[in-house]
């Protein structure tokens, strides 16, 4: 999450006041570290690698793709070797060195990935550390078992079981200085940063997103494409943009994080009214979808990588494991790019190979679609929703009097949480933040609407084209609050 100066100044007083959460306590091994405060100046000092012995095992000269094996930052290179990190500088140059580990982990991390200044690794258990300073020099290295609310000072969380792929993703103003909404509008990268571990469901169309200052549970999601139906064989993130790739060698990128999908309205202004030319533009909603990106003219496998070059939301490389005329290595274009380029690197392909074909398969494969439908009736009018998915953030509302239909859009953003809720529909209500939005040549010929129709946009949405309203779902109903409107499941 994006956080505040004042929140960031809460943050450090919490951690080091002297009580730590219960759940802490439990376990072998709880480091507290400094993950969530105020980071150190980026520098290219290498002082304390020379204190790590060297490594013993062979290791690549350079890491090309970022992965939960082996993966690198601006500054360093790092892989996973039975169980332990090594660590080099990112150029070919240098030598491998052991990291030093929290006794809990030395020899039991089973996965890594970095991002930024953050580096995270798991255990044979799936819990989560963060290594904080992955930009700077070693001896600033230190480690947190600390996730979840409030403020990063949660015991500590786990991946979804199940998981196929995972990424961590760092969005911060030191590295991305700002990210660009659907309006054209840059935004700064807020007064700390925003981290996210994004973990891909085990039939690739789910996308579960983990926030340290965000409940330690699984349920806050990202759709995949085609409305969540899209099946991803693999997943990488970066500064909070999200590259999968299906067995067909579809691909698709996303800008999308917690703040970014409107979710944080405590510390950001947004709005789905047109933001173009504001003199002080909110975060234009909804937020930015998946685009679809163009395909690699050769082979490919699974092993996909993307990664931050610089300043600004644009500022990101996409790389995909692969083949051409013979030669192994990879194919790489900038995030905006129309081409694709090959680099050979000689190294063994490590992925799985794909059936990549030029034409589009994006729907050659997809998850069945959401199973949540509802329907009401309000007066004279019927109200219709079909499969509603918390993920979506945009589901068709079909409103009928007598023979005239009525479609608008129910926009909803999964609402800000600091108690852990199962993930989907259960019998507890899920709140999000709903917005109604009514098609402008509609507002332009109301007169043509049945007089029921019309009188629900008139009375209770004011006749305006967009208009806020709770909205809470079950596994059984669906309420609209500002239409006074309550639907059953069919």
């Amino acid at each position: 999450m994006l956080r505040s100066s004042l929140a960031a100044a809460v943050l450090v007083a919490a951690t080091f006041a002297p009580a730590a959460p219960a759940a802490a306590t439990t376990g072998p091994c709880h480091p507290t570290g400094t993950a969530g405060l105020v980071d150190l100046v980026p520098g290219d000092s290498t002082l304390g690698l020379s204190a790590l012995r060297l490594s013993a095992v062979s290791l690549p000269s350079q890491i090309h793709l970022r992965g939960t094996t082996a993966t690198f930052n601006r500054r360093w290179s790092f892989a996973l070797s039975a169980g332990r990190i090594h660590v080099k500088e990112a150029s070919e140059s240098g030598d491998w060195h052991v990291m030093s580990l929290p006794e809990c982990l030395a020899g039991h991390v089973t996965g890594i990935s970095v991002d930024d200044d953050e580096l995270v690794a798991l255990d044979e258990d799936g819990a989560v550390y963060t290594m904080d300073h992955a930009l700077n020099a070693p001896w600033t290295w230190n480690w947190t078992r600390r996730f979840g609310s409030p403020l990063w000072l949660g015991g500590g969380t786990t991946v979804p079981s199940g998981a196929t792929r995972w990424s961590w993703s760092v969005l911060s103003p030191g590295e991305d200085d700002v990210w660009r909404d659907t309006a054209g509008n840059n935004h700064p990268a807020g007064a700390a940063k925003v981290s996210h571990l994004f973990a891909l469901s085990e039939d690739g169309s789910r996308i579960t997103y983990l926030d340290p200052w965000l409940p330690a549970d699984h349920s806050y999601e990202m759709a995949t494409p085609l409305r969540g139906r899209f099946q991803a064989r693999a997943l990488s993130a970066s500064a909070s943009t999200s590259f999968v790739i299906n067995r067909y060698g579809d691909m698709y990128t996303r800008l999308y994080d917690f703040d970014i999908s409107g979710a944080d309205r405590v510390f950001f202004r947004y709005s789905y009214e047109d933001q173009r030319g504001a003199t002080i533009p909110k975060i234009q909603l909804p937020a930015p979808d998946w685009t679809h990106q163009p395909e690699i003219p050769g082979q490919v496998t699974d092993r996909i990588s993307i990664h931050k070059t610089g300043a600004g939301s644009d500022a990101r490389e996409l790389r995909v494991e692969g083949s051409d005329q013979g030669r192994t290595g990879y194919w790489g274009k900038a995030l905006t790019a129309s081409r694709w380029t090959f680099t050979p690197t000689g190294d063994p392909l490590e992925g799985h190979g794909l059936e990549n074909t030029p034409a589009d398969r994006s729907t050659d494969t997809l998850a069945p679609p959401s199973p949540y439908d509802f329907t009401g009736t309000l007066g004279q009018v019927e109200a219709h929703i079909a499969e509603f998915d918390v993920a979506v953030a945009a589901t068709p509302l079909t409103l009928q009097a007598g023979d005239q239909k009525l479609r608008v859009t129910l926009h909803t953003v999964d609402g800000l949480r600091q108690s852990p809720r199962e993930p989907g529909l259960t019998s507890q209500p899920r709140s999000f933040y709903g917005t109604i939005e009514v098609p402008q040549a509609v507002l332009d010929h109301l007169d043509d609407l049945d007089p029921a129709l019309r009188a629900l946009v008139r009375d209770r949405l004011g006749s305006a084209r967009f208009t806020d309203t709770d909205v809470a779902v079950t596994d059984r109903t669906l309420t609209i609050a500002r239409l006074g409107l309550s639907l059953n499941r069919v």
